[in-house]
């Protein structure tokens, strides 16, 4: 399988079956203190072939080098050490209750299972199932509003458990309270605040990768993430370079010149689209960017990879990428071609650009699949779609990274906000 660009296989039960020989990685775990005579016993039939003095070197040496031998033997020594018998970790990747969970990567989910792994077991079975962003909260975190914990209130958002209430008298009740611990004062400048309270110590920390990826403020449409990284650009020292794209309708040639008439280039520039570059990118060397397309996953340049700009050429980026198993790579990208096309325009376009976004601030939607230390959720107006809103507050991983900034009209509380789920998918779940 592949797993964030990198090729991984199953090394099956780390014991052998009754009657059978252990081989492979069976071997470190098996009579470890045998190690040796299991080998050679493995090439009986063919004396001669294997030096026990040639294997003992290299057992010492994995011994020294080798992670995976280290983590095998401790794995042995945790089953030998435990009382516990047939127990067993299954990891099941299932939707539940039509909620959609993100993938996790490499590097957030490993897991050793002893033992074969078959569905018609009847073995007992452990179930994980709950947030693994949320780490232990804090004390002064544990009550929230209404008894609720962080993990807990998070869940219960995600389900549509919290109290709701309508501000409308023919609107559902989809607005619930949000906890005051959470809540930023908008100020006169609500960007300025939300960006002065997730990157606090910007001046200082601006060109650090690890400041740059535990934080990030994330909002509904792209018109404000643009908003809020061209706030963010000016307060980066240095001179900024700007690129502009160069946009052309794809068509026949028997339409050609009526379309060429009807959409002259200067309309096409100002289309703007979710996940493509837009016509006007500026950019400054030491800012973040996220990758819009996939490039090349081998050298880990995939879609949502942030990278670090370390040069801005004319005719190419240099970076390094930001976390993952890539962390500190030099990449360059190049500009691409990308076809956009959406139902409200009767053609394709076609935009060549970087596919690059700067990534202080993404959209809600965007960020699925990242982990953060902070987040701040701004929301000039509320989430509209399905689970929007719980896709933000899962982001984080307790209770003190969590920023949120709320503007309502004057007639709604300004701590209050929209919260869609549709509860009756997950009584039809269920029920079924």
């Amino acid at each position: 399988m592949v797993i964030c660009g990198e090729n991984y296989h199953r090394i099956g039960s780390l014991l052998p079956p009754d009657g059978e020989k252990p081989k492979f990685a069976q071997l470190y775990i098996f009579e470890p203190e045998n190690e040796i005579d299991n080998r050679l016993a493995n090439f009986a039939s063919r004396d001669g072939l294997l030096m026990p003095e040639l294997l003992t070197s290299l057992l010492q040496m994995l011994d020294q080098h080798n992670q995976l031998v280290k983590t095998f033997r401790r794995v042995r020594q945790q089953l030998q050490d435990s009382s516990t018998t047939n127990l067993k970790l299954r990891i099941f990747g299932a939707k539940s209750r039509n909620r959609q969970y993100d993938l996790p990567s490499s590097t957030e989910v490993v897991a050793l299972i002893p033992g074969d792994f078959l569905p018609d077991r009847d073995d007992r079975d452990i179930i994980v199932d709950h947030n693994m962003r949320i780490t232990a909260v804090h004390s002064a975190d544990q009550q929230l509003m209404h008894g609720y914990t962080f993990p807990d209130w998070v869940l219960s958002l995600g389900d549509g458990r919290l109290r709701a209430r309508s501000f409308r008298e023919d609107g559902p009740p989809d607005w619930i309270q949000i906890p005051p611990l959470f809540l930023i004062d908008p100020g006169d400048d609500s960007v300025q605040s939300i960006a002065d309270d997730i990157y606090d110590s910007f001046p200082d920390s601006h060109r650090d990768p690890a400041y740059l990826t535990s934080r990030a403020i994330v909002t509904p449409t792209n018109a404000t993430v643009s908003r809020i990284n061209n706030y963010m650009l000016q307060r980066v020292p240095g001179n900024s370079k700007t690129y502009y794209s160069s946009d052309s309708l794809q068509l026949s040639t028997e339409t050609a010149d009526l379309f060429d008439e009807s959409y002259p280039t200067e309309f096409l520039n100002i289309l703007t689209f979710n996940g493509v570059p837009e016509h006007e990118l500026t950019l400054k060397v030491c800012t973040p960017v996220m990758l819009l397309r996939n490039l090349n996953p081998a050298l880990g340049l995939c879609n949502s990879t942030r990278i670090m700009i370390t040069t801005l050429g004319d005719n190419f980026i240099k970076g390094n990428i930001m976390g993952g198993s890539y962390d500190t790579d030099e990449v360059i990208i190049p500009r691409i071609v990308l076809n956009v096309e959406n139902s409200k325009w009767p053609f394709i376009l076609r935009r060549r650009q970087f596919p690059v976004r700067l990534c202080y601030a993404m959209t809600i939607n965007k960020s699925q699949g990242q982990t953060l230390e902070k987040v701040g959720i701004y929301l000039p107006e509320p989430v509209f779609s399905h689970g929007q809103l719980y896709v933000g507050v899962s982001r984080v991983k307790s209770a003190r990274g969590l920023r949120i900034l709320i503007q309502n009209p004057t007639e709604i509380p300004y701590d209050f906000t929209k919260n869609i789920v549709f509860t009756e998918a997950f009584a039809d779940i269920m029920n079924t």
